[in-house]
């Protein structure tokens, strides 16, 4: 096995460890906060609906299926986003510098004898 593959697979195990560990302090962090309000192991409907939330994280054999059912519910939830509504935009009007631009160009392409009117600006 090549070293740079050893390493990888060692910050690999090490990042999985630690995922593990966090979920375990975290599940028994939502235990502890349940059994101070004394709720039972069956799954109950607390007082409060944080309690009621808790109560379902820690629960044995549904707090498994908590998260995706969480998520879920959050997705669903979620405000959709408006479509942009298709306007046509006004044309620029053209600043004072492009109006002499303009004519300048114009005075370029036409014969010599010929005048470009002009307006006051």
């Amino acid at each position: 096995m090549s070293f740079a593959k050893k390493h990888n697979k060692r910050g690999l195990k090490k990042m999985q460890d630690n995922d593990t560990k966090a979920m375990s302090a975290r599940a028994e962090a939502f235990k502890a906060l349940v059994k101070l309000k004394e709720v039972q192991k069956s799954l109950l409907t607390g007082s409060s609906c944080k309690l009621s939330h808790l109560s379902y994280i820690a629960h044995t054999k549904l707090g498994k299926y908590a998260h995706a059912r969480i998520v879920k519910g959050l997705r669903l939830c979620r405000p959709k986003a408006k479509k942009a509504r298709l306007r046509p935009r006004p044309k620029p009007r053209p600043g004072p510098q492009l109006q002499l631009h303009l004519q300048f160009r114009l005075q370029l392409r036409l014969p010599k004898g010929v005048q470009v009117p002009t307006k006051a600006l």
